[in-house]
């Protein structure tokens, strides 16, 4: 098969969270199992940089009336995927990031970036001879690109078949509707059935209503946003599409992330050589200036700071546990009040927290495999990767049973590898976190989990057929 993949982030050409993670790695998964696939993603300032000299470049034109649209072919040098680019200046060549400037506020334009590469995709997703290559599935992945879905709507044309994933349904990407007639498409799709959101018009939801097939990143998250609960205003647009809505979990790619083989930890090991763990502990506690007893566990968070994340939980929860001789390290960025109340904590203790505001890739290796518990209280969770990196590492997830965390993460029984509490408060955080710590110090239960963890496989080989399954059935 000939796949066309959309994303607005391609990990390790740019990331901002788990859907570079994503984009980078399935398409690679697919390449290994004989299909042939394709990227395309905006040209951000400093990729060129980072992909192979540009092969091929041809010119869309100037729909938006913001300067010419140039896709130019490369390809990613670390994994030879091919690559499409978008290069438009005005658009995408910004020195803050890919979607927020640099106080963190969206975008002005945003519409209009993201439009454009849609257009773009949809564009290529129809005529193929452009590029000699034609698709035979276009797969959309978040509101950046679900209008893509809109515009061949739009064009009222025959087309392949469409996939949109959801990563995170809370992020419609939805806009006023002054700004609607700058994208170019059909005032028919403004309806309640279509890309409409509740007065507004929504990417997502255009990818949504206009696929073939909608995915979201784990099966516990499907049914989750069908209810009012989780669905983010957009339950009832899920509900009525239901017999195309699929849950694929994500998966890891374990030439990044796995202990063995990790080049950026300061000691290897494996499920045979666990107190190589210790090693990293006492490195990671050295490198942060921390109390060094590693008979005392050490809990770690690497996630947004967000209250999605529950993460004001932490803080609630953190200082009593402190107390009691538990260390805490946190690498992460996002809501400036938590920021700030996480480096107060810092301040408090500064023997047992350390807190870096940023994501620092290198860094967040350094942490899983130094930690002993990562803590992921979500108030919901599409998916997670974090707590399958910790698997893999021999470091404990500390997890609210939701989304995909429900769906990876187990206390009791044969499968325990982890930590589960049910109510997003602070009282069942600390329940389990304490649970954890009296764990921890049975050696030999804490061994027996964390081999557990070791042995589960989330690699992309492990749930790659399940999309070519998807796939096929739609070209069938």
């Amino acid at each position: 098969m000939k796949i066309l993949f959309a994303a607005s982030e391609i990990y390790p050409l740019i990331k901002t969270g788990g859907l570079a993670d994503v984009a980078g790695a399935l398409p690679v998964a697919l390449r290994k199992k004989g299909h042939d696939v394709k990227l395309i993603m905006p040209a951000y300032q400093g990729i060129l940089e980072k992909v192979a000299p540009i092969q091929k470049s041809i010119n869309l034109g100037n729909p938006f009336g913001v300067g010419d649209l140039l896709l130019l072919e490369t390809h990613i040098p670390e994994n030879d995927t091919p690559i499409w680019l978008l290069q438009c200046q005005a658009l995408y060549e910004r020195e803050d990031g890919p979607y927020v400037d640099k106080n963190g506020i969206d975008f002005e334009d945003n519409h209009i970036r993201f439009a454009a590469l849609s257009w773009a995709t949809a564009t290529l997703a129809l005529h193929g001879h452009l590029m000699n290559w034609q698709a035979d599935i276009l797969h959309l992945n978040d509101w950046q690109t679900g209008f893509a879905a809109a515009y061949l709507e739009s064009w009222k044309v025959e087309h392949i078949p469409v996939v949109t994933t959801v990563h995170n349904l809370r992020y419609n990407g939805s806009f006023d509707m002054n700004q609607f007639s700058a994208m170019h498409l059909s005032p028919e799709l403004l309806n309640m059935h279509g890309m409409e959101f509740y007065g507004r018009f929504s990417g997502l939801k255009a990818g949504l209503v206009y696929a073939n097939a909608v995915t979201t990143v784990s099966p516990t998250y499907a049914k989750e946003i069908l209810t009012p609960e989780y669905g983010d205003g957009l339950d009832g647009a899920l509900r009525a599409m239901q017999d195309r809505l699929v849950g694929i979990l994500n998966g890891v790619d374990y030439n990044q992330w796995s202990p063995e083989k990790d080049t950026l930890i300061p000691h290897n090991y494996d499920i045979d050589t666990l107190s190589q763990k210790q090693a990293n502990k006492l490195a990671l506690l050295q490198e942060n200036g921390l109390s060094e007893d590693l008979n005392q566990p050490v809990f770690g968070v690497v996630s947004r700071l967000t209250e999605q994340k529950g993460l004001d939980l932490v803080l609630q929860v953190m200082p009593a546990l402190l107390e009691k001789g538990a260390r805490l390290v946190v690498l992460g960025s996002g809501d400036k009040y938590l920021e700030s109340q996480y480096l107060e904590l810092q301040n408090n203790y500064p023997n047992q927290v350390s807190v870096r505001i940023g994501y620092f890739e290198d860094y967040s290796h350094r942490l899983q495999a130094g930690i002993d518990a990562l803590l992921i209280p979500s108030r919901f969770e599409p998916c997670g990767l974090t707590q399958l990196y910790a698997l893999k590492y021999g470091t404990l997830p500390i997890v609210r049973q939701t989304g995909g965390l429900a769906d990876t993460v187990f206390e009791d029984g044969e499968r325990a590898n982890g930590f589960v509490f049910k109510e997003a408060s602070a009282k069942a955080l600390q329940a389990a976190m304490e649970r954890s710590i009296e764990c921890f110090h049975d050696t030999n239960r804490w061994q027996e989990k964390q081999k557990n963890a070791m042995s589960y496989d989330y690699s992309w080989d492990a749930v790659t057929d399940q999309w070519i399954s998807l796939y096929e059935s739609l070209i069938n």
